[in-house]
């Protein structure tokens, strides 16, 4: 008799999954193509990836559609549905840097309330059902509250093509997030940002028009263990989302101190 997944688990299991593929691939991309700008590209493992999480997802939660970043919605179009990025951190992986990760969340009532996080090189798992603590490899995470100026921050920008006459006003700002603080960096993978508040290497993740699957999941991770998490849907048809994931002395310090007013966020 096959024992039923609850949603975590099935979560769980197609970041694993979609992540061992990346692994068994990793150094042999043979296709590579460019979408939106020169960062943002898509090679023919992103699309295997991909695959590997939908066959999990469609045999073990078939009722509800799938939020794609390759494919966009896939399935059935229900009010709670899937969310998944097969391959966060394209740029990175392509280039052999070995941080990218798979980014599986599940949306019900229009907020992200199931996420995993895998990061496969590293083998360091992260997952959480909202409310219910965070984890990485079994072991409960809990953020430390501490300061701006204690903390490394975590800043995703926009694409190229979004509001480009506006795009100054993100550096402004980066630097700002860098100089109150001990420094603010971009990773090139949001997810792993995220990933990174939970379990304390980063102070904070903020974004800027970031792709809804780039974060759902990591926003969730961030939010259970501790962090104050505050996002809005800025862009519904291109699902771009502005957020801040930040210890709460962070949060508080960024609010007042950085005050980043290009962030279209009801604070």
């Amino acid at each position: 008799m096959t024992t039923k997944l609850s949603r975590l688990e099935i979560a769980i299991k197609a970041a694993v999954d979609a992540g061992n593929l990346l692994v068994s691939h990793y150094g042999k991309i043979s296709k590579l193509k460019q979408k939106e700008s020169l960062r943002d590209v898509v090679t023919d493992i992103d699309k295997l990836s991909e695959s590997a999480i939908l066959t999990v997802l469609n045999k073990n939660d078939p009722d509800f559609g799938v939020l794609t970043e390759e494919s966009g919605f896939v399935g059935p179009e229900t009010e709670d549905f899937w969310v998944v990025d097969a391959l966060d951190g394209t740029v990175n992986y392509i280039h052999q840097v070995p941080l990218f990760s798979v980014s599986v969340a599940f949306f019900q009532g229009g907020k992200p309330v199931i996420g995993a996080v895998y990061n496969p090189l590293a083998k360091d798992l992260y997952y959480s059902e909202l409310g219910k603590g965070s984890f990485k490899n079994q072991i409960q995470l809990k953020i430390e509250d501490t300061p701006i100026t204690e903390n490394l921050m975590s800043m995703a920008f926009s694409g190229k093509l979004y509001k480009p006459e506006e795009r100054h006003k993100e550096f402004e700002l980066f630097g700002k997030l860098n100089d109150n603080s001990q420094g603010c960096l971009r990773t090139g993978s949001a997810a792993m940002n995220l990933a990174y508040v939970s379990d304390g290497h980063f102070g904070a993740a903020v974004g800027k028009a970031s792709k809804l699957w780039d974060i759902a999941a990591g926003l969730v991770l961030a939010e259970s263990a501790g962090a104050k998490v505050n996002y809005k849907l800025i862009d519904k048809e291109r699902h771009l989302v502005d957020y801040i994931a930040a210890t709460p002395q962070c949060f508080s310090d960024i609010i007042n101190t950085v005050k980043p007013s290009y962030l279209e966020l009801d604070i």
